[in-house]
């Protein structure tokens, strides 16, 4: 099992209750985490991160450790033990 850190933001927070909480996956990549989450809060978070089915949102930002999974292996990017993952939408302001 995988132990991380998941942090959230921004109206995900207010969609599960919490900004912080430790997730365990028996997988080893964002993927796996992100199914960890699904698995976990259900359909208010599965809608959030796959607005359009299995296609993840680009409305969102995911960080390990700081760094976009975009520029990382995207989804395909490994996860380890204490790790951190934010999960956070991508805001516009006027």
């Amino acid at each position: 099992m995988t132990a991380v850190t998941f942090k959230t933001f921004g109206h995900i927070d207010s969609s599960i209750g919490e900004t912080e909480a430790k997730i365990e996956t028996a997988g080893k990549t964002v993927q796996d985490f992100l199914e960890a989450l699904v698995g976990r809060y259900g359909d208010k978070v599965s809608k959030l991160l796959y607005p359009k089915g299995r296609e993840l949102s680009d409305l969102l930002y995911i960080l390990v450790n700081g760094r976009n999974i975009r520029h990382l292996q995207g989804l395909r990017t490994e996860i380890k033990d204490g790790d951190v993952i934010s999960v956070f939408p991508i805001t516009a302001g006027g």
